[in-house]
């Protein structure tokens, strides 16, 4: 999946070198923050989560694949998400759900559901 983030990732680090890597995650943060369809404070908690200053290109890719999730357009083939990904998921769905648009919500309970959560 090569999605909005991982073309961000591209061009950051064609910016700052490949040896900024402070930088290119700072740069990548803020970029997860701008597309992520939620409060802003649930984007910068999962930014952080997701994209850790030593990131490399399955949290990228990880980052663009929650990024889907958030927009509705999530597919489970070929999801790359850990069980303590989803869980880390389900818990800020739950914790910011008043705030959250309800389709958002719905499709990510779903989601979560489809792969076996709420077990």
């Amino acid at each position: 999946m090569e999605g909005d983030l991982y073309r961000s990732w591209r061009r950051l680090r064609k910016k700052h070198g490949w040896s900024d890597h402070a930088g290119i995650a700072a740069g990548l943060q803020a970029a997860m923050v701008r597309y992520a369809p939620v409060p802003r404070s649930m984007a910068e908690e999962m930014a952080d989560f997701f994209l850790p200053s030593n990131l490399d290109e399955e949290a990228v890719y990880k980052s663009d694949e929650v990024l889907q999730l958030l927009a509705g357009r999530w597919s489970s083939q070929n999801s790359i998400l850990s069980d303590d990904d989803w869980s880390f998921i389900e818990e800020q769905v739950n914790e910011w759900a008043h705030e959250l648009d309800m389709r958002i919500v719905t499709d990510v309970m779903r989601a979560v559901v489809e792969r076996g959560g709420f077990s």
